[in-house]
Order: C-alpha cells, then structure tokens, then sequence
C-alpha cells in the first residue's frame, strides 16, 4: 500500500509510515500493533515514534511508542529499548509518566504507557516566556519530587529538558521518557564508560568529556530548566559555531547570573540557579532533596497561569496550547502545496525551493537508464575489478573509529581516546580544529583531542578523519586536484545532508554524513585507473552538457556508480552505503515509484543537497572533470521535499547559513579556492 500523505510505497502489513509517521489502513481495516488500535501519531524521538493507541483487550486508550525498524535489528538499542521498559517500570510516583505494559510481537517492539492531555514545558514557556517566582517553586517541586523517587530507586535520567517534562490539564506536572536513563548498577547499564548522552543544551561538563556521571548530573540540567524558567532563555546559544559551541561552553563559560537578565529574578533564586550550574559536580547540591529545601526557602508556590503577554491567542487548558502551538509553529513551507485559482507569485530567491526549481528539468528519457543498466564488457570489469583489489584497504583504526560512531550515545571523549592512539590524526585534528574555519576570533588554541573533537562535532571529525585514513591509491601527481575536488565535493554534500537532516528527522545526521561523504568514491577510482588522455575526454564531454553518467559509460564503459559499488565492497562499507550509492542518482532521472522505499528519503535528500550545493557555488571557477556537471530534476519529486524531509524550503536564512558554512569549508581548501588578499 502507499502512504497518503508522502507517496511512500509498503507492504500490505506496515501499520505506520517510516518516513512521515502517518499511519497506514488498509481500506476499512484499521493499523494495529498487537491488540492495539493506532489512532494518530503523537510525537516522534530518536529511539521511535509515539502513537495514541486505543487498546482493544481492556478498551483504554494509551500511548504506545514503537522502536524504529531500523532500530529493531541492532542488538544494543534493542537491548537499550527493554532496559528503558525494565527502569521505567519500577518508578511508580505521581510526577513520572506510568508505564503499563511493553509489547514484543513478530517485528514489532512497543512500550505502552499512559495517554495524559496536555503540553510540554518547553511548549509551555515558549507561550509564556519567564515565570513568576511562586509557579518555578511550584513546578521545581514536582520536578524534583520525581527526580528524587528515580534517584533513590539508582536511576539517572541524563536526559532531562524542558520538553521532557509534560504539564497535565489536571495540573499534574510528569518527568517521561527514561530512555536514556542508567542505573548505578553497571551491569542494567549498556552505555560504555567515558560516553556522552542527553541533549547539548542541558548536558553537564561531566557528560561532555565523559567522565562519571550520578545524580548531580540531573541536578545541572534542573538548574539549566530553572535558568530558562526564570529568564525565559538558555544560559549557552551558539553564535555561529553550532551544538559544539554550545558544548564548548557548558565545560569552559560560566553563565550570565540570571538576575542580569532578568531584574525580576531575586539574588536568592539566582543563587540557587548559579549553585546548580557550577562545573564541578562536587560544588553542587549534593541531591533532590537539598536542593528542594533551597526552592521552598525562596517563598510559597504559586498556580501556572495561563495567561501570556505575547501576541498570541488565549487559551484555557495546556491541551489547547499544545493545539495553538502546533498548528502556529508548523512551518507553513513543509505543508505539501495545493493547487490554486489565484495567480502564482514568484518564488523568493536564495532559499531550498529557489534552488531545486533553478535546477534543469530532467529530459523525458533518461540519458542512461539506472533501472537496468546495460552489462558491463567482460573485458572492463576484468581491469576494473583487478585495479579496485590493488588499493590498499582502509586501514583498522578507521573501523575502531567507525563503530564508535555507529554507537548513538558515542562521545567526543570516546573518539579522543581512539583518535589519540594515532599522533598524524591527532595533530591534523588539532590543525583543523585551530584554523580559521573553526577557531573563534580571540580564542585560546586548544591542546586536547577531547576538546578539538567537540569543537569541530563529531560529523565533521568523521570526515576530516575519513578523509586522512583513505590510501593514497593515485599515483598520478596530476590528479591531486582532482582528488582535492571529490573531496571537498563530499565534505560539502556531508555538510548540506547532514543540516537538512536535522530538519526532516526521518534520518541520522551522522548517516546522511557518511552517505554525502562516501557517495562519489567511485570517482577516485576513475582517477587511478584510467589515463590522462581518458581523464580529458571525460573532462570535455562533461564541460560540452554531456551528463556525467552519460559519459563516463560511452567514454570508460563503466560508470562511478559500478566502481564505487565494488571499492565499497572492497574497503568493507556498510551494506547501507553499497544501496545508497547504487540508488542515489536516481532522483535526476526516474519517477519516485522505481526507487525503493527504504531509500527513498535518504537519496531524495542528498540530491536536494546537490542542487543547494550548486546553487551556492554557481560563479566558482570549475576545474575538476565532473565539476561543471549539472543535476537534474523531477518537477514531481518536489513533494518529497515537503513531506516525509519537511525542509524549511522558504526560509531565507537556513540557505544563507549553508552558505556560509560552504565558505567556512573552503577556507580548508586553500589550493582550490585562494582567499584573495585585501590591498
């Protein structure tokens, strides 16, 4: 069957959507998991999608949130899955969300938990911006009431945030979502030592470098909550250096005082948010119940209210500010367009949709058919598979630093460790880390791999180190621009995928990362194998509007896509990127029915990443053989872009942000793109 809303095809048992979430019935038989009714999806996290279930055995409805599939066949995550549901199970208390049941059946995995009417904190503070000092005691102490029943049962929940604390219409206030949470029983507990989880904005130093983490650790991203409360801001922002800045800050900055920001706030409770935040964990309040007893000195609590002074519509319940919210913060550019009377208006430059739309149309055939692709001579794969069996494999530290990534909750200090086993990585790390491209203006060189590692994120580390571990299989002194050009190629598509994966959620940034990165690897075969009179043909053919597939198979007999298939089978890539580079030029040329559904988002991404990338770096000098190739498109794979990836096509500003972190890129390829001095 096919999904309604973003076209993605399934079979006939799927109960919900991969990619949007929506759910799938097959005519008038309803999407069940189990004996239980999917009604309509809730929410949507990094370990699976929430649904408002109705179970059909004891008539109640309830939240079932069900592990993604590709979740399902890694061992650690399905184990980290159960271990939620076995630490979740045994925290009963009136200010934790319940959880009543878990659900393993055929391919599905499930954790039933009660169904509550209300919104987030987080939904909550965005309507009112600071609260009074009477509803931060009210809601302190029912945060740190759960927080203490968790404690006291050895569970850490290192993920505490505002949007992980939900706001009842009964009044009630619930801590959820434990999926992250670690017992001090080392043996409940599957996170390696020395790694960091939870999210930057509310992680403790102690969490960033890796080092042992308790209760205080919870208590650092109260006093986080507690700031943003009282101020109606988060102590750490990036100013342009991303989630690692921000990381950067929480081991090194101490925060504005709260009071600075706010003159409402009292030096008392200002003092307690500073007691929280201190860097060592040893200088804060030494658990719940210490710090609950400073809360209560700083008066009585006081009833949330409603009302807001920001422009926006009243409401009565936190269920309809939940509804106000969703519907008011929907970005109106991922609604899937429909067809009008009224006069088009023309489209707004420099924005994701600009540059899908600048892009050529593809032609009516397909210069060179992906679907079934003409044999290779026997001849050809003869050389092509002997030359591929001469490049070097890559070497071990590259696969030790791959499963490191692999791991969802990996740290930079975890990397450091491996990385530091290497003096040429690390020295190139520490290089990179201390250029221009990502230093702050004024700021200290940093001296450890931990630090540098976080600074540049552990996307961009993967790249840099991916880059440097690759053999130098070319011999030709000829190529190495060549060479420089696919890799800075892949560095920027990595860099687009993995941003505009942060929108559309339905893929790992560090997946669309490694895909972006490792999509053109055929290309370096190319140059080792083939001749400088070759090489210029393929150069002349591309230049004169030839597409690059086109001819690369009339001129080589082969394309990029067959010798990056075979290198990656060579080097041991994951089987994911094997498809990935099979399908990803699909996109240009066929219709969305003939590219499989597990690939349709990702390859549907990176060629948006493509024609973004193209449109930023239209006046740049062309050098390398493929560089003044252009992609094509579909007019019709435009609803990709608005349901399942819901880019924020029309937004100005996240094209001008790509834009400036391409220029910020190139300033590590000083060879093909000289910063010109200024006279």
């Amino acid at each position: 069957m096919q999904c309604p809303s973003c076209g993605t095809w399934y079979a006939d048992t799927q109960a919900f959507c991969l990619s949007c979430g929506d759910i799938l019935a097959k005519g008038n038989t309803p999407a069940k998991i189990g004996h239980y009714r999917l009604i309509k999806p809730i929410g949507q996290g990094g370990m699976g999608m929430v649904f408002h279930a109705h179970d059909e055995e004891l008539e109640r409805d309830v939240a079932l949130k069900v592990l993604h599939q590709h979740l399902i066949d890694d061992p650690k995550q399905l184990e980290r899955f159960r271990r939620e549901a076995r630490m979740h199970g045994q925290l009963n208390h009136d200010n934790i969300i319940k959880l009543l049941d878990s659900h393993e059946q055929n391919e599905s995995i499930a954790l039933i938990m009660e169904l509550v009417e209300g919104c987030t904190l987080k939904e909550f503070t965005k309507y009112r911006g600071a609260l009074s000092l009477g509803e931060i005691i009210t809601l302190s102490q029912s945060i740190l009431s759960g927080l203490q029943m968790a404690h006291k049962q050895n569970v850490t929940h290192r993920d505490m945030k505002l949007s992980n604390v939900f706001l009842e219409d009964s009044g009630a206030t619930k801590l959820m979502d434990f999926g992250l949470a670690k017992t001090q029983q080392r043996e409940d507990d599957i996170t390696a030592v020395g790694t960091a989880v939870g999210s930057y904005y509310y992680m403790a130093p102690e969490q960033i470098v890796g080092s042992t983490i308790d209760a205080r650790t919870d208590l650092y991203a109260f006093g986080i909550i507690l700031y943003r409360l009282a101020t109606g801001k988060l102590p750490f922002i990036s100013t342009g250096g991303g989630e690692f800045e921000i990381m950067e800050k929480q081991v090194r900055h101490k925060p504005t005082p709260p009071e600075s920001i706010n003159s409402e706030v009292s030096d008392e409770l200002s003092a307690v948010i500073m007691n929280l935040l201190e860097k060592d964990p040893e200088s804060r309040p030494k658990d719940c119940e210490a710090t609950l007893e400073m809360i209560n000195s700083l008066g009585d609590p006081a009833p949330l209210s409603l009302d807001t002074s920001k422009d926006l519509p009243q409401v009565s319940s936190f269920s309809e500010l939940h509804d106000q919210l969703q519907g008011n913060t929907t970005d109106k550019s991922s609604v899937e367009p429909k067809s009008s009377d009224k006069p088009q208006q023309e489209e707004a430059s420099h924005t994701l949709l600009w540059a899908f739309k600048a892009s050529p149309e593809a032609p009516e055939e397909p210069p060179l058919d992906l679907r079934s692709p003409p044999p290779i001579n026997i001849e050809v794969l003869k050389r092509l598979r002997g030359a591929i069996n001469d490049i070097p494999p890559l070497p071990e530290i590259w696969h030790r630093i791959q499963a490191i990534l692999n791991a969802p909750d990996a740290s930079p200090a975890d990397l450091a460790r491996e990385v530091e086993q290497d003096p040429l990585i690390t020295a190139h790390v520490l290089k990179i880390c201390n250029s221009a491209a990502y230093a702050m203006p004024g700021s200290k060189p940093v001296t450890s791999a931990a630090l540098a590692l976080t600074r540049l994120g552990m996307d961009t580390a993967h790249d840099l180190i991916l880059q440097m571990v690759v053999p130098d299989f070319s011999d030709k002194h000829e190529s190495n621009d060549e060479v420089r050009q696919i890799w800075f190629h892949g560095q920027a598509i990595s860099l687009v995928a993995r941003t505009l994966a942060e929108y559309s959620q339905i893929i790992e940034g560090r997946s669309a990362s490694l895909f972006g990165m490792l999509h053109d690897i055929g290309k370096m075969v190319i140059l080792h194998i083939e001749d400088e009179e070759k090489q210029e043909l393929l150069r002349t053919a591309i230049a004169a509007g030839s597409p690059p597939l086109q001819a690369e198979w009339e001129i080589l007999g082969y394309t990029h896509i067959d010798a990056g298939m075979m290198l990656a089978l060579h080097w041991r890539l994951p089987r994911t990127i094997h498809r990935f580079i099979y399908y990803h030029h699909h996109p240009e040329w066929h219709a969305p029915d003939t590219w499989p559904s597990d690939v349709q988002a990702v390859i549907m991404l990176v060629q948006t990443s493509h024609l973004v990338l193209e449109a930023i770096c239209e006046e740049d000098e062309h050098l390398g053989i493929w560089s003044s190739g252009k992609r094509t498109h579909i007019p019709e794979t435009e609803s990709f872009l608005h349901k399942p990836l819901q880019l924020p096509l029309t937004s100005a500003g996240v094209y001008s942000q790509l834009s400036q972190d391409i220029f910020h890129l190139k300033l590590n390829f000083p060879d093909l793109f000289p910063v010109e001095e200024s006279s």
